[in-house]
């Protein structure tokens, strides 16, 4: 719509004077500039260097983690706190880039929790060059708040244990928000748990698998030994049941061989 608009100016404005038409547009593609850019982000507006900052750190620490994308394509990552009502941020993806990051609450609100859930979207979109399954992609986002998890493992307990939970089954393939969120407590537990027993870059290769293959228990049994989803939910439940305690998780046998 954009394009169309400056479009529709162009031509009006043409008709007049070409020499004016030509310095507003001028004018308007310089102040459109980002205040800070690098190879991961643009950001405009206040503050934009120190978030602009935050946010190649939070991409640094993904790659750390989980391995470097194939593919990227720098976007903008824009805040206007308040504005989002009860949303505090989202993802806008177009195939094969990431268009926005939109963020609805302060800087220093949003730091190890809400900006570091956008991108973790933005970049799993281009690890994975898809925008996988909704149960699995906000289990990931929520993983990287650093400033939530003992709250969030807290909130997947408590619902757990109030009978709340649904079978993942009903949640994996769902690919929209259930009545009762509770895709992103199940999904975040779920996803906590898998790390846990194989690693962050041991994951990263079973979401590839998934993705490529859009066979969860064919992923589940090459890379963690399930025979299928109903096996692993019932090793993740136990996980839940005992308390979420990541330490005492069976790490995964080193005979097992993905190839």
């Amino acid at each position: 719509m954009k394009r169309r608009l400056f479009g529709n100016l162009w031509k009006r404005a043409s008709a007049v004077c070409c020499g004016l038409a030509l310095a507003l547009l001028c004018a308007g593609a310089q102040g459109a500039e980002p205040s800070y850019r690098s190879e991961y982000v643009a950001v405009t507006g206040p503050n934009a260097a120190a978030i602009g900052r935050e946010c190649d750190a939070i991409v640094k620490r993904l790659e750390a983690r989980y391995g470097k994308p194939a593919y990227w394509r720098v976007f903008p990552v824009n805040y206007a706190p308040g504005r989002g009502g009860a949303v505090a941020g989202y993802t806008i993806y177009q195939t094969p880039n990431v268009v926005e990051v939109a963020i609805f609450q302060t800087f220093e609100e949003s730091r190890g929790k809400t900006l570091d859930h956008e991108l973790t979207h933005a970049f799993f979109f281009y690890y994975l060059q898809s925008n996988f399954d909704l149960l699995m992609n906000e289990g990931l986002a929520q993983n990287s708040e650093y400033g939530s998890r003992d709250r969030l493992r807290d909130k997947v307990y408590a619902r757990w244990a109030r009978g709340d939970f649904l079978p993942l089954d009903a949640l994996y393939g769902l690919n929209r928000y259930d009545r009762g969120l509770l895709i992103y407590t199940q999904g975040f537990s779920v996803v906590d748990f898998l790390i846990a027993r194989g690693g962050s870059k041991w994951f990263a290769a079973f979401m590839l698998e998934l993705t490529a293959t859009k066979d969860l228990d064919r992923a589940l049994s090459r890379f963690y030994g399930y025979a299928n989803l109903s096996a692993f939910e019932r090793d993740w439940l136990e996980y839940v049941r005992q308390g979420q305690d990541r330490a005492n998780v069976r790490a995964l046998n080193n005979k097992l061989n993905v190839k």
